[in-house]
């Protein structure tokens, strides 16, 4: 009887073992999620205007994407090799470290179809001296009528005509600018902005997981390098051409002073 005892309580201590193993595993599975819900609740910016339409933005940035990795890489057992890797990809897949990306919705609550006027020139980025920066790439679905709502991915470019990143440690806050998104005269002068206070994260490459970003930092300046070096070779040229030019008017110059001095 004791030795049934003894087997009872050892199958019972087995038991509460696995139940708190389980638990801290889905625990840890609600907490990167939980870390990922936070960091789109922190990024994502919203305006409604009447109860007829609105607009949300979420902006991807490093944070945002390392959130996301991290909760992707605990949902799929991903080894940090393997975590990496996806991340690497992730951003090389989504473009994040060519372009600054917002998802933006835009829906309509109630009343007409929504219509958007031109809206590559009525979209774009403010930054806090008074920039603007208009959408390299957006969905076409922002140009046709919106009957309910359209999601997708809008790129600006990361850096300025200065080749210096939109955002840097200085940099107090970024606006997404809409306009004229409804042909409705009741609406058609509404605007949409959306702020996002210090947005720039500060890398911390000694991080794995921030070492893409590094990686594909040196790949753009290795580019613009060769973009210099090609434009270098133009201005060469067209110096060869212009010093040419020179010459031939200079003896143009000469000829005719001969022929007046005949």
């Amino acid at each position: 009887m004791v030795k049934n005892n003894k087997i009872f309580s050892f199958g019972i201590l087995v038991a509460l073992l696995m139940v708190m193993v389980l638990s801290v595993q889905v625990s840890a599975k609600t907490d990167y999620e939980k870390m990922y819900s936070q960091n789109v609740k922190k990024w994502t910016r919203a305006q409604e205007v009447k109860n007829v339409f609105s607009v949300s933005a979420l902006f991807w940035n490093p944070e945002l994407v390392q959130a996301w990795v991290a909760k992707y890489g605990n949902e799929n057992l991903l080894s940090m090799e393997e975590q990496n890797a996806y991340h690497r990809d992730f951003i090389q897949r989504e473009r994040f470290n060519r372009y600054l990306v917002f998802e933006v919705t835009i829906k309509k609550i109630k009343g007409p179809a929504l219509y958007p006027i031109n809206f590559a020139k009525n979209t774009y980025l403010i930054d806090d001296q008074g920039k603007k920066y208009y959408p390299l790439e957006f969905p076409r679905g922002f140009e046709d009528k919106i009957f309910d709502q359209v999601t997708g991915k809008i790129y600006f470019s990361r850096y300025g005509k200065d080749d210096q990143p939109i955002i840097g440690p200085e940099t107090k806050k970024i606006t997404l600018h809409f306009s004229r998104l409804s042909i409705d005269p009741s609406y058609v002068a509404e605007v949409i902005e959306l702020t996002w206070e210090n947005p720039y994260i500060p890398p911390d490459y000694t991080q794995a997981s921030w070492q893409p970003e590094l990686e594909e930092e040196i790949l753009r300046l290795e580019e613009r390098v060769l973009q210099l070096e090609a434009e270098k070779k133009e201005l060469i040229e067209n110096q060869k051409l212009i010093e040419s030019e020179i010459e031939t008017v200079k003896k143009k110059i000469e000829e005719l002073k001969s022929t007046a001095n005949q």
